[in-house]
This record gives structure tokens, sequence and C-alpha cells, in this order.
């Protein structure tokens, strides 16, 4: 009995069992060297496991749509309030900055796992990006170890809808992986939502795709959808090959590197509008970002310096937001113009010039007259809104009993 217990353990550990072992370890190993060949980089051994890492480097000279990475080093850096309309004017060192995004297998979900992280720095007047590439699940804690260690307690992460989506899975790995418990860096900027406060008027879709396209002038030739690359990483586990893969990890790259870029066009359109945009969308946007953070000469300024693009394009919205403006900054001859010229129009701002004008002359002025003269033109367009309606009514019946003192 005890013989048949022991010959039966021989066979299952036995030559057989040595020989998978054997041929297990050796498509593991070509794992490896496949994703070598494919991918370029190295393979590192670390905290036992190994994963691909991948550098690029961009120098001076590159151009990444209509401006260089030379360009970049000359402006003037960038300010926390370029992102944030509660952010402070210091400037933010480039070499904190690390811009991040990565491939995950899935659109979120604890089972979902990030195989490709990238990152990119400035390093003097070059721009390096360092890949990280998990050939296969077992290394995923090894490779996030080595990730880990590329965000300090000073870092300044850049991401694009990194904070809703990357950067919650990146920690959640690690926690699973049990690499870090808190992640510690010294700020978050998401380029996505100051893409939209920008350009999403225009061009309503801020995907970054559409952004590289049109404001960066950046075209991607043969990229990889996004919605594809999950199906590309599992068609590699389980058939360790695809010339798919080296269009993921280009698609990364493109991502990080369009961050950099994006970075400095955000900024470039609050420090130089008149110099730096020119469709009266924009421009709107930019005074709006400015309207809400309360700097109204700034307003001022930006639509005075686009005044001609505005005008080309009949834009009464952005022509009442400098009359505005000009209110709040005491130039209330330019916007007594502006609300004279707008009166006599038929759009929406109509109306509010109208109230506007009656305000001016009311509390300014003292001429009762007047003000109520353009409260019963105002009448006249007031739209359908029980608030407006019934501000009117008692706006009326204050300068009728004025107007007879």
């Amino acid at each position: 009995m005890l013989r048949n217990k022991l010959s039966k353990l021989d066979k299952h550990f036995g030559s057989s069992g040595i020989k998978k072992a054997a041929e297990k370890e050796e498509v593991e190993y070509n794992r490896y060297r496949v994703a070598k060949k494919l991918l370029g980089g190295e393979v590192c051994d670390f905290s036992g496991g190994r994963f691909l890492k991948i550098k690029s480097n961009f120098n001076a000279a590159y151009k990444h749509g209509n401006l260089t990475i030379g360009q970049l080093g000359k402006f003037e850096p960038c300010r926390y309030f370029h992102f944030d309309r509660f952010g402070s004017q210091e400037s933010i060192n480039p070499e904190k900055l690390l811009f991040f995004d990565m491939e995950t297998t899935g659109l979120g979900g604890s089972g979902t796992v990030p195989f490709l992280v990238g990152f990119g720095s400035v390093r003097g007047g070059s721009f390096q990006v360092r890949q990280y590439f998990l050939p296969d699940y077992p290394d995923e804690a090894a490779m996030l170890e080595a990730v880990r260690e590329e965000i300090t307690d000073d870092t300044i992460v850049v991401s694009y809808n990194g904070k809703s989506f990357d950067m919650p899975i990146l920690i959640d790995r690690m926690i699973i992986n049990r690499v870090e418990q808190n992640l510690e860096f010294a700020g978050h900027i998401d380029l996505l939502h100051s893409a939209r406060r920008l350009y999403r008027r225009r061009l309503g879709s801020c995907t970054l795709s559409n952004i590289e396209r049109n404001i960066l002038d950046f075209q991607r030739f043969d990229d990889i959808p996004g919605e594809l690359v999950p199906a590309v990483y599992f068609d590699w586990l389980n058939n360790i090959g695809t010339e798919l893969l080296g269009r993921v990890v280009e698609h990364n790259l493109n991502d990080i590197v369009s961050l950099y870029f994006l970075m400095y066009h955000i900024a470039l359109a609050q420090d130089n509008p008149g110099d730096r945009l020119a469709d009266a969308d924009d421009i709107y946007s930019v005074a709006r970002i400015f309207e809400k953070r309360k700097e109204y000469d700034k307003v001022y300024q930006v639509l005075t310096d686009c005044r001609q693009i505005i005008s080309d394009n009949k834009r009464y919205d952005i022509l009442y937001m400098q009359s505005m403006a000009c209110k709040r900054i005491g130039r209330f001859d330019e916007a007594v113009g502006i609300w004279t010229d707008l009166s006599g129009k038929s759009n929406e701002q109509t109306f509010m010039a109208l109230i506007e004008l009656a305000k001016y002359y009311e509390h300014r002025k003292r001429d009762y007259t007047t003000a109520l003269k353009y409260s019963y033109k105002a009448q006249k367009v007031c739209p359908a809104r029980r608030y407006d309606m019934d501000n009117m009514v008692k706006r009326m019946s204050r300068l009728e009993r004025k107007s007879k003192k």
C-alpha cells in the first residue's frame, strides 16, 4: 500500500514534473526575451520580480506639433493659478513635475491592472520618459515597487484625467500588492479640467487626441485606439508576441509628451492671449477664467486686445462680458457705450444691456426719467422668467415713484 503511494508521488514529482517545470521556465524566459525584442529597453530584476523598463529622450530640437522642446524651455515657468483658480502665483519648478499616464486592463474596479506605467521629466534642456511594462501578472508587485520610487514627496504629478482614473487605480494596486499604503506627493495637476475650461466651448470633446489635433497641432499616425489597448495586452499574455504591443507603448509615450506641451499651451493662453488665441470661443473662455478669479482688469485687457476678432465674429456675449469688466474697474463711459450698442440689437444680451443702462442712470446719474425709459424698453424684451419679470415690476414701480418727486 505504502509502495503504491510512493510510486504515485514519484510519478507526480518525477521526470514529467521536472520537464513541465522546465518548459514553464523556458516560456517565462521567452516572455521577457520577446518583450525586450519587441519593445526595446532593459529587463529589470527588482524586488523579486522582473519587468521591462523603456527609456526615451527628447532633446531641444524635438518638435511636437507647433513647438519644440527648446522653445518650451525659453518660456516663463508655469504657475499654479494657470491650472487652478484658487492656486497661488508661485512659479512651478519644471524639474519637480512628473508627467504620468498608464495603460490598464480595464476601465476600473479592483481587477483592473496597470500593465504599462509611463513617467516624463524635464532634465536640463531635454525631456526624458521612462515606461514600465509588466510582462506577466506575477511581476506586478515588483513593477509597482519601481514605480513607487518615481514618486517622491516633492513630486508634482501632471496627468490627464489622472485624479479620477489613473491615480486611484495605481494606489489601489499598490495597497493590494502591499507596496504602499499612503502614496504621498506635493500636488496633482489634472490637465483635463484646465483643457475643458479653455477649449470645451469651441471643441466640445476634450479627449487628449482631439486636443492634440486642434490645439497642439500634433497628428498621430497609425495610432492604436485606446479602447483596443486592453485586448492587445490580453493577446500578449496568451500568445507572447504581438506586433501591436509596440503601438501601445508608442501610444503611451505620445500621451506623456503631449502632456508636457499641453501644460505650456494652457499657461501661454492665459499669459499672452492676444498673441496665442485666434478663436472667439477661446477668448471668451480665457476671459471667463479671469472673471472667476475676479481679475477684472485682465478680463478688460484680453477683450480689448482681441476686439477685432470679437467684432468680426459679432460676439455680443463677449462684448457684454467686456462691458461688465469695464463697470467693475470704473470705466463707465466704455461700459455705457457697449450697453447702448447692445440695446439696439436683438439678441440674448439686449435685455441685460437695457437693465444695466437703467441701473446706471438710476444709481450713478440720478436721472430717473432716462432710467425709466430704458426700463420700459427692457420690459418689452424681458425673458419669460418669473424672477426677471418680478424684478422688472419692482424696478419700474420704484422709478415711477422717484421720477414724480
